[in-house]
């Protein structure tokens, strides 16, 4: 299994490094939401992407989610209904966070910690994603394993 990086993802080398390690095979490419998905080898020797089934969105820290969730709102949100219509599976991966971070008020953004969890809590219930809080330094296993194990139960038969 390979991973397929959407070409707007930028400061991401800590991932590539990690997969690199670990010879996953990396494309970049253009998704229409999230920054991570799956790539399936093929019959012909290619890849299949999943993106229409799964995808990672990535956000460096608690100040960009916060950032998406003020100024960017429309727009991040846009995303998610895309991808909750087409019937994605988005798993939203904040690194540098935890819940201690946010109610302690641990970040830079103006956004009260209440809010930012209302906030995270409600997308939860509302688009059906799956908040993930990680250390970048695991971000890049965290990336692939989500995605390897959903493509296992895909193939499995599961309910992936």
């Amino acid at each position: 299994m390979g991973v397929l990086v959407d070409t707007r993802e930028q400061v991401w080398d800590h991932i590539e490094d990690t997969l690199g390690e670990k010879k996953i095979p990396v494309q970049r490419g253009k998704l229409p939401c999230g920054d991570y998905t799956a790539l399936l080898p093929d019959e012909q020797g290619g890849f299949l992407s999943l993106e229409d089934e799964v995808v990672i969105e990535r956000k460096a820290n608690l100040d960009e989610i916060a950032g998406n969730f003020t100024v960017d709102r429309r727009r991040f949100e846009a995303e998610f209904l895309r991808a909750k219509a087409a019937g994605v599976k988005v798993f939203l991966l904040v690194e540098n966070a935890s819940w201690r971070k946010i109610y302690s008020h641990d970040y830079r953004s103006k956004m009260a910690p209440k809010a930012l969890a209302a906030s995270l809590l409600a997308w939860q219930v509302r688009y059906g994603i799956t908040l993930l809080f990680c250390q970048p330094e695991d971000s890049g296993r965290i990336i692939y394993s989500t995605l390897y194990y959903w493509a296992k139960e895909r193939l499995e038969g599961g309910a992936a």
